[in-house]
């Protein structure tokens, strides 16, 4: 895997905030948890719940 310099992550990241409140309208708020795969775990779940496939 190449490496990837800070600054550019950092400035994709801004570039899909902007791009994301654009679309949506909404303010994008970031996740700052100590676990985010849980937190997408509990988000997967609670949308498979709700499928009606």
């Amino acid at each position: 895997m190449p490496e990837i310099p800070d600054s550019f992550v950092k400035e994709v990241s801004q570039r899909y905030i902007e791009l994301y409140e654009k679309v949506t309208g909404s303010e994008f708020k970031g996740d700052s948890s100590e676990d985010p795969m849980s937190r997408v775990q509990e988000n997967v779940n609670r949308f498979l719940e709700g499928y009606e496939g």
